[in-house]
């Protein structure tokens, strides 16, 4: 009897989350995966006409190059934000008092608008006015001066670099939170047999950090192949789709073109790259911990 009150006690929990899960994941899904297997302009009846929208996405030169790219931005987001995040974070677990100021200071980005920091971003890489500029001028680094938007050879780079950045006190925090729960005794015993600030770190704290370190890399990975906002304030996809990503072309796709069925496609073709991916960090992590 106890048994069974407990299941229905279980079930009260489950029920609504099961049912808000189903009504804006699942069912999103299966009607986005319906969808791209037809030719649809959004006013007409929709024409079935198989994999054709797949077939044609991946003969276009500018949507193959968008998938290397995105590949690279999920790579160096996943290095960057959890290697660096986790080295910040172990500078910041003594107990100097400047230490918590630091870490509210490297969350406050976290909570500013997108559009905010697209803004702030626009300005600084001015190629006249702009701080990254001046600073090269600054320091003697002329000759690296870029329009940092506006050339091909830089404009995916600085631009991934702004969502990495605003993202990156997240995941101090998150790897900080991690540190937290290693017991200082650890530290303590090495440091007598005389380890010194570097033994620490590889002997001690990557070894027990890694499961926080795969959900900090799964993180970056899902979020780098789902954001559109960044490339979209801060260069709509240019110069010459130079910065064109998968997310970028699934909105050119369906919202500007009046192509919904190829729009859907992209979003399906988004979400097995975004799987495939997780499953192999995981995967590759599950690997690492044994």
């Amino acid at each position: 009897m106890g048994i069974l009150k407990f299941k229905k006690g279980l079930l009260v929990y489950l029920v609504p989350a099961t049912l808000m899960y189903s009504v804006f994941f699942i069912y999103p899904f299966i009607q986005t995966l319906y969808y791209s297997f037809f030719e649809w302009d959004g006013i007409f009846e929709p024409v079935f006409n198989g994999v054709k929208n797949f077939t044609a996405l991946f003969k276009e030169r500018v949507f193959q190059e968008s998938i290397v790219r995105v590949v690279k931005w999920a790579v160096l987001a996943g290095v960057l934000q959890s290697g660096l995040g986790l080295t910040l974070a172990f500078l910041l677990r003594g107990k100097a008092k400047c230490n918590s100021l630091f870490r509210s200071a490297y969350f406050v980005p976290v909570v500013i608008s997108s559009a905010a920091v697209c803004v702030m971003f626009t300005v600084m890489y001015d190629k006249d006015i702009g701080l990254v500029n001046s600073f090269l001028d600054g320091v003697g680094l002329g000759s690296l001066k870029h329009v940092w938007l506006g050339d091909r050879s830089v404009a995916f780079y600085a631009t991934i670099a702004v969502p990495i950045w605003q993202a990156m006190g997240l995941f101090v925090m998150i790897m900080f939170s991690g540190l937290q729960s290693i017991p200082e005794e650890l530290y303590e015993a090495a440091q007598i047999d005389g380890a010194n600030s570097w033994n620490l770190f590889w002997k001690i704290t990557v070894p027990l950090m890694i499961p926080i370190i795969q959900i900090c890399v799964v993180l970056s990975v899902s979020n780098s192949f789902k954001n559109f906002d960044y490339i979209y304030m801060l260069t709509g996809g240019g110069p010459v789709n130079s910065t064109q990503v998968p997310a970028t072309m699934m909105y050119s796709k369906a919202f500007a073109g009046m192509q919904y069925g190829m729009g859907t496609a992209v979003a399906v073709v988004i979400c097995v790259l975004s799987g495939i991916f997780v499953t192999a960090v995981r995967a590759g992590f599950d690997r690492l911990d044994r």
